[in-house]
């Protein structure tokens, strides 16, 4: 049931477009068995987002560890997994970043619960710390930001323009990383 809301969240991009009906026909059964496994459209929508969520954290985990204990190769092996993630699996990728309506309200989280994708903004954020010399720490919320955005932007807009002559996206994931690497260098 998840794989094909999945599915239908990446083609629709849009939470209030995807319907339990819709769910239940791409998926072969009637309406009321998807019912006996999520009460609503909410409860589907969080399972896929944190599902999804849950494997992203856990390649960008598995691609630092494969890289030794340098921070800086961990962060780049994680900018590189990040990028051929969403290359790979654009449906995948869009449900996480793209889909409208999947914040916290649309996932029906509300006080103290954490959206789903929060473990992996804060394992970026946490690399990127680890890069930093310990006077410069208090700059990890920004710089990870900013190569958040840069690594979307990288992903998105080859989804979105595929028949762009886009440069390598490996070489444009290391150059996303040109703010960090300059926050490590000593002062002058």
């Amino acid at each position: 049931m998840i794989r094909v809301a999945t599915d239908l969240l990446a083609e629709v991009g849009d939470v209030d477009a995807l319907t339990m009906r819709a769910v239940a026909a791409a998926a072969g059964v009637t309406p009321p068995s998807v019912y006996r496994h999520f009460p609503d459209k909410q409860a589907l929508v969080r399972a896929v987002i944190t599902q999804r969520f849950d494997e992203f954290a856990s390649m960008l985990r598995a691609a630092a560890a494969s890289a030794g204990g340098q921070p800086m190769a961990r962060l780049e092996a994680m900018t590189l997994a990040y990028v051929r993630s969403g290359l790979e699996q654009p449906g995948h990728y869009r449900v996480l970043f793209s889909a409208v309506n999947a914040g916290p309200a649309g996932l029906g989280l509300h006080g103290e619960t954490e959206h789903p994708g929060a473990a992996s903004y804060r394992e970026l954020i946490d690399a990127v710390a680890a890069c930093l010399p310990a006077p410069r720490r208090a700059a990890a919320l920004p710089l990870a930001t900013e190569l958040w955005a840069s690594l979307h932007g990288i992903v998105d807009l080859r989804i979105t323009k595929p028949e762009l002559p886009w440069p390598d996206p490996d070489l444009l994931a290391d150059a996303a990383l040109a703010a960090v690497r300059a926050a490590t260098s000593p002062s002058p």
